[in-house]
């Protein structure tokens, strides 16, 4: 009687553990430093924005979020690096608008189905500007004109190849005109050509245009957001105008294929609380941005979508990764 109540003891013991053994294992996460990798230089945009989500989530990792800059090759190089981790949770990986862009141009470049996203955390819609002095008042004169005189207006982007780029020949495809582009080394310079009015228009993130619209330097007249931006209320949408462009820079945390589902949780948890938090909040809209949340399979489906948008303009333009 004693052996059998013995067994039985050790037949519930063992049952136990079994049951409580996943939520002690998701306990035990993280037990050492968590590297974000930045791809990009420090005291940038995507610097900032992993430093910023470091300080909030830390809280309910432990303090044990950090950020190391892994810099080059327009972003590749650290993709490479957050790839090549071990899947264990313990080296993410800074996510920007460059993963979904760049293998539709760059030869070799981490695709983003090689990536598995924990979240999205800010949007920042496109917009297009041209000068306060401009003869082009409203969208329907731009839509109008580059319709009428195809590859007549000249349109300055951040580059080849590049999102602003990209908008601008999805919009000049959608309305059935055509714009020139003219590139430069970022979309500041590109904003400012517009306002000296040394190129017709100028595509950019909302963000990027913000103190130029404010200081009266230039005029948003369309955002490619999903809905109006929060911080172009006034200009409408090119969806609103009856041409379904959206096109958002957009910035986010991964990790590589193959991280546990309950690390996955720990981390998800941690980012979603950062979002939460409402100074946190506060500093994503200051910098001109949209705070989100997408998680988990909502943003692996997210980032595909983000992806196949800038392969179907690279498609029609006859852009080629090289």
């Amino acid at each position: 009687m004693k052996k059998g109540m013995i067994w039985t003891a050790v037949l519930c013991f063992i049952v136990l553990s079994l049951e409580i053994g996943a939520p002690f294992a998701w306990a035990k996460y993280p037990e050492r430093k968590i590297r974000i990798v930045c791809p990009f230089e420090a005291g940038g945009g995507t610097d900032v924005m992993a430093r910023a989500l470091a300080r909030f989530a830390n809280p309910y990792l432990g303090g044990k979020l950090y950020v190391e800059n892994v810099t080059g090759g327009g972003g590749i190089i650290g993709a490479r690096e957050g790839l090549k981790a071990e899947p264990d949770g313990y080296t993410l990986v800074m996510l920007a608008t460059t993963n979904a862009v760049a293998p539709h141009v760059v030869k070799d470049y981490p695709p983003v189905d090689l990536f598995d996203p924990i979240c999205i955390t800010a949007l920042d819609p496109m917009i297009l500007a041209v000068s306060p002095d401009s003869p082009f008042k409203t969208p329907n004169d731009i839509i109008a004109y580059a319709r009428a005189n195809p590859g007549k207006l000249t349109g300055g982007t951040s580059g080849y190849g590049g999102p602003n780029h990209f908008v601008l020949a999805a919009f000049g495809n959608a309305i059935g005109g055509e714009f020139s582009y003219v590139p430069f080394k970022g979309s500041a310079p590109a904003l400012l050509a517009a306002a000296g009015k040394h190129v017709d228009l100028a595509s950019a993130g909302g963000a990027e245009a913000l103190t130029l619209a404010q200081g009266n330097k230039i005029k948003v007249l369309i955002s490619f957001s999903a809905e109006r931006s929060p911080i172009f209320p006034q200009v409408p949408t090119a969806k609103e105008l009856g041409y379904n462009v959206v096109v958002s820079r957009f910035m986010g945390i991964s990790a590589g294929k193959g991280v546990a589902q309950d690390v996955r949780a720990v981390l998800i948890h941690a980012f979603k609380k950062a979002m939460e938090n409402e100074e946190f909040k506060k500093f994503i809209v200051q910098t001109g941005q949209i705070p989100v949340f997408v998680s988990d399979q909502d943003a692996r489906t997210w980032l595909k979508g983000q992806s196949d948008t800038f392969k179907a303009v690279a498609d029609r333009i006859g852009i080629k990764p090289e």
